[in-house]
């Protein structure tokens, strides 16, 4: 399993067009193969900072996912609103232990 914390700033005024862009990408994300969950948190008390959640069944099934369309149309959209660079960590999950995770995609 490979799992990553991703974290951006977004410029205030463009908030709303990440937002939008994010939704239609995290759409297109869940059908690919290798995708078992991803999530998009925006900070309460600081509405432009944004973390991604995301899980894939393998390293493999990620790098797969840097290359195809749904990302690359994403990072075009999204590369101008960022108000600094993304932060992406790669974590470990504790709990629920990795063998708890479904590793199929979400059915749309």
């Amino acid at each position: 399993m490979h799992m990553r914390v991703v974290s951006m700033q977004i410029k205030q005024e463009l908030v709303e067009g990440f937002k939008s862009a994010s939704t239609a990408g995290i759409e297109k994300l869940l059908n690919e193969p290798g995708v078992v969950s991803t999530a998009l948190l925006q900070q309460v008390n600081f509405p432009s900072h944004f973390f991604f959640i995301e899980v894939y069944t393998s390293l493999d099934a990620y790098n797969e996912h840097l290359k195809s369309e749904c990302y690359l149309d994403w990072q075009k959209q999204v590369g101008l609103l960022l108000d600094e660079a993304a932060v992406s960590m790669e974590y470990a999950p504790i709990y629920p232990p990795e063998d708890a995770w479904v590793h199929e995609p979400a059915q749309s």
